[in-house]
């Protein structure tokens, strides 16, 4: 029975990633941001990484006379070193791209570190707990220094409205930080803790390497990124709010200071943009706030020279892809 709902669970974390995978491309294909990109990667990295259960599950099918040691012999452990680095880099590169880091040493050493930490620790360690307990480390080693990384990121931070976009995400950075110190746990656990002759005997029906844990961790990176997906395809990045609903409107306002702050906007080319985001044109504009409409034409230029748009709907996306 245990064993049927181990299969059922790890069938659930499948369709996690692979929903959230397809989330993210949607997003991508809407908005054109890297960062989504990224992380449909790495939930794809991360479903062909659970699915290698299976293969050591097939493995080991049959095997009833094993030393209690030899219970774990992980077959992937290789190949995990891909879908670790595929899950790993790729969201690593969503806080690269959301930091704008521009150094590459910094955005390729650490996918560099984590592989050659990797097969060190596999090359040069026997594959009894002690060893697989490091290397399965490895992995939660690079989470510490992502999750470090945008700390670090956010305390010398000197731009309010980023420092106050990341408080927004103060629960879900607190609940990463938590998931990390339990996968370390959890492994510390299954691997020192509990006898392997009970995993072999079948009172134990898994292995140290489904550390459910990170599973957790995978779903709730998942439910955060599927929510902001869900919003960013509400706001219609192909054409203005038809009505200037109260959500949308209190979405550009809430996004203006920042907005001006990236790009230097002045007070009046911040009110132009707000017309402009609410989808006037530039006729309206004229008459709404009294400009001459050579005037509004003059902001809308700048306004569109200063973030490197070429045209209102590349602003509207811009506009919806940095609030």
């Amino acid at each position: 029975m245990t064993t049927i709902v181990l299969f059922y669970y790890t069938l659930f974390i499948l369709l996690v990633s692979i929903t959230a995978a397809a989330f993210c491309l949607s997003g991508y294909l809407i908005s054109h941001r890297r960062l989504f990109a990224y992380a449909c990667v790495g939930f794809i990295a991360y479903f062909l990484d659970v699915a290698l259960v299976f293969q050591d599950d097939f493995l080991l099918r049959g095997v009833t006379s094993v030393a209690p040691d030899s219970v774990y012999f992980v077959g992937s452990q290789l190949p995990s070193i891909v879908t670790g680095l595929g899950i790993l880099m790729a969201f690593w590169l969503c806080i690269c791209d959301f930091f704008e880091v521009k150094s590459k040493p910094l955005i390729v050493v650490p996918g560099i570190a984590f592989v050659v930490g990797s097969l060190v620790v596999f090359f040069l360690t026997d594959s009894g707990p002690v060893g697989l307990f490091v290397f399965y480390g490895m992995r939660s080693l690079f989470m510490v220094w992502v999750l470090a990384f945008v700390g670090v990121c956010y305390m010398q931070s000197s731009d309010g409205a980023v420092r106050e976009r990341l408080w927004r995400y103060r629960w879900f950075y607190v609940g990463a930080w938590a998931l990390v110190f339990a996968i370390v746990a959890e492994n510390g656990v299954l691997m020192f803790v509990i006898d392997p002759a009970l995993v072999s005997t079948g009172s134990v029906p898994f292995f140290p390497e489904r550390n459910f844990a990170e599973n957790i961790l995978m779903m709730w990176f998942a439910g955060f990124v599927c929510v902001d997906c869900w919003k960013l395809f509400s706001l219609h990045f192909k054409t203005p709010p038809a009505d200037n609903g109260d959500k949308s409107v209190a979405f550009i306002d809430n996004g203006l200071a920042s907005y001006q702050d990236r790009y230097g906007l002045s007070a009046r080319e911040v009110e132009v943009l707000r017309e402009v985001l609410l989808g006037k044109d530039n006729q309206h504009i004229a008459n709404d706030m009294s400009l001459a409409l050579s005037t509004v034409k003059v902001h809308v230029h700048n306004i569109l020279h200063k973030t490197g748009q070429s045209n209102r709907q590349d602003l509207m996306r811009d506009f919806r892809m940095r609030s």
